[in-house]
């Protein structure tokens, strides 16, 4: 049996005559000598009107809704969160001032490069403000991603099933094309440590995290400081420190907590 493209040529002789750019989009079509006059069309183009036609997302974008899909079901946030903006954050100290006006100039200045560094105690506002960062950033059309650390680590190690759906190495290339990674509570995981006391795999995965996103933007909140966070990390912990406050603005929360007003 002839294949239907020699059954076409068959019933339907067509001559090619020249070909022809498209104007739209550059690519090559064949133009062909038919009984209506010289005839042709860039199946390219064609294919992009019956997609837009039909309502049907084409590849790309339907590439761009799979990486979104898949980024945000790694995004878990508190019901106290999910509503807040910049706007809403109501700083009562110098220091959450000059947080609020970091993180407004932040969004507004965006490069995709430069990153912040909250610190404090509980109940200050450093999750609020970089969970309102995440949200503005991603209706402008950016890929971010809020993760608590200790989430961050709980997804990893169940990679490490053998019924796992999602392996490591997915996790990380996700990470690496984040145009913003928002990691909350820095330091706030528990992992059994090793014989000289240092949470070895906890220290390798994060020194992991920060270095494979150096020059890329970054938000952490953290309860620790400096100093607690390299004690806390052992041999990797100047390590992680250095590649955390790359290109980072450090602000240092003061002031009560904002949740002791319930009571």
């Amino acid at each position: 049996m002839n294949a239907i493209d020699s059954i076409l040529k068959d019933t339907f002789p067509l001559k090619e005559y020249s070909e022809k750019e498209c104007d739209h989009c550059g690519r090559i079509f064949k133009l062909y000598e038919t009984s209506k006059g010289i005839m042709g069309a860039c199946k390219y183009c064609a294919d992009q009107q019956l997609l837009r036609d039909l309502n049907i997302p084409a590849k790309e974008e339907r590439e761009k809704l799979k990486e979104r899909n898949f980024i945000a079901t790694f995004e878990r946030v508190t019901n106290d969160l999910k509503h807040v903006t910049i706007g809403s954050y109501n700083p009562k100290e110098k220091s959450q001032i000059q947080a609020k006006q970091a993180a407004t100039k932040y969004i507004k200045c965006f490069d995709g490069i430069k990153s912040l560094v909250f610190s404090g105690a509980c109940g200050l506002g450093k999750s609020h403000l970089s969970f309102a960062i995440t949200k503005e950033l991603r209706q402008k059309g950016y890929k971010t991603l809020y993760i608590k650390v200790t989430d961050l680590f709980d997804y990893i190690k169940n990679t490490y099933n053998p019924q796992a759906r999602i392996s490591e190495t997915q996790i990380f290339k996700m990470i690496d094309r984040l145009d913003l990674l928002v990691l909350d509570d820095v330091g706030s995981e528990y992992v059994k440590t090793n014989e000289y006391g240092y949470e070895s795999w906890a220290s390798d995965v994060l020194y992991k995290v920060f270095d494979m996103r150096l020059n890329k933007a970054t938000v952490c909140t953290t309860n620790y400081s400096e100093t607690k966070l390299i004690q806390k990390y052992g041999n990797n912990g100047e390590r992680i420190m250095d590649r955390m406050m790359d290109l980072a603005i450090a602000i240092r929360f003061e002031g009560e907590s904002y949740r002791k007003e319930r009571f």
